[in-house]
């Protein structure tokens, strides 16, 4: 008898540990957040914080190619309604009241470092105050709780880019909860914590401000200078890379050519390129091609690089680029020589 009893003792004791097992099965409870921070993608992100309504950002298009209006996050939201629609249509005056960059400079660094001369007109939004490069030591949930639950004014077509007509929501950030789906939501959290190529240990160039940001506008304003672009890169390397991803459009000096649609350079002026334009923050003169343009507004160009140019025919694609890459790009662009600074628009290459 006592050996009975002992042997179901050891098996009532063997399926209670059984039992036991199963119910502390441990369940990640933030398991669908790592998924969908896993699935996002980063450079979509990118396209995302340069321009929301880019039409290769993910969205679901239209018969005329712009993001269907039934997929913004509110589908009584028609996105082509506060967006700068493509060419050949009227233009909406609304972008720099929702697109993350009119107010977080590429840079990272708000309105220090090249945030110091965003502002170039008081009726322009302020820049933010807030470094998004510090973005890279949030948790990643907190991040999009911070994107997502910004809450802010209503979407509307009606508020233009008059940063100081509160009628027209006046600083107040929008609800980007109402254009962005989580999906989205996620590319740019994505982005924000490991796209975007930053200055952030001075390797990539060495920026200098003069003035300090106002509100305000001063005039003249405040500015800020890039030099040693690349500092130690490869100037051959980022040139290769040059040759083999710009070159097409760009052409062998950065004027641009004819396969692709460059901006209007001044009145009455247009060299129907892919050449970008700048202005010589020291001079305040006007330099034209994609050499000043790197020079002079090197955060910009970086993102441009990574996420692509919306409004230019054809769209400038995203470009695959690594750190090591961007240097070295950078290096090849602080020659003068190769790509110079153009000081009127030139005939078609």
């Amino acid at each position: 008898m006592k050996t009975i009893n002992k042997s179901m003792l050891l098996l009532g004791l063997f399926t209670l540990v059984l039992q036991s097992c199963t119910h502390d099965i441990y369940v990640d409870p933030l398991a669908a957040e790592k998924a969908a921070y896993e699935n996002a993608d980063a450079i979509n992100g990118g396209k995302l914080f340069s321009n929301f309504e880019h039409v290769d950002a993910g969205w679901a298009l239209d018969a005329t190619g712009w993001p269907d209006v039934t997929y913004a996050a509110d589908p009584t939201i028609n996105i082509k309604d506060i967006a700068n629609p493509p060419k050949g249509t009227v233009a909406q005056a609304n972008l720099n009241f929702y697109s993350c960059i009119a107010c977080h400079p590429a840079d990272g660094m708000g309105r220090d470092k090249y945030g110091n001369n965003k502002k170039t007109a008081a009726n322009q939004p302020q820049i933010a105050t807030n470094h998004l490069i510090d973005a890279r030591g949030w948790d990643n949930v907190e991040l999009f709780n911070a994107i997502k639950n910004v809450g802010g004014r209503a979407i509307d077509p009606a508020k233009t880019a008059n940063g100081l007509d509160l009628t027209l929501g006046g600083q107040n950030h929008p609800d980007f909860s109402k254009i962005l789906t989580d999906d989205k939501i996620w590319d740019l959290v994505k982005w924000l914590k490991e796209g975007a190529i930053y200055n952030e240990n001075s390797d990539l160039y060495t920026v200098t401000a003069v003035g300090t940001y106002a509100v305000p506008q001063t005039v003249p304003a405040p500015y800020v200078v890039f030099s040693d672009l690349g500092t130690d890169g490869d100037e051959a390397a980022g040139v290769a890379y040059y040759e083999a991803k710009c070159i097409y459009c760009h052409g062998v000096d950065g004027h641009g050519t004819t396969n692709a649609q460059g901006p209007v350079l001044a009145s009455g002026q247009k060299n129907g390129t892919g050449g970008a334009n700048a202005t010589n923050p020291v001079t305040g003169l006007k330099k034209y091609g994609i050499g000043p343009f790197m020079r002079y507004k090197t955060p910009d160009g970086m993102l441009k690089v990574q996420a692509g140019q919306f409004g230019t025919i054809p769209w400038m694609a995203a470009t695959p680029v690594t750190r090591d890459e961007m240097k070295n790009l950078l290096k090849a662009f602080s020659n003068t020589t190769r790509f110079p600074d153009f000081d009127a628009a030139l005939l078609n290459p």
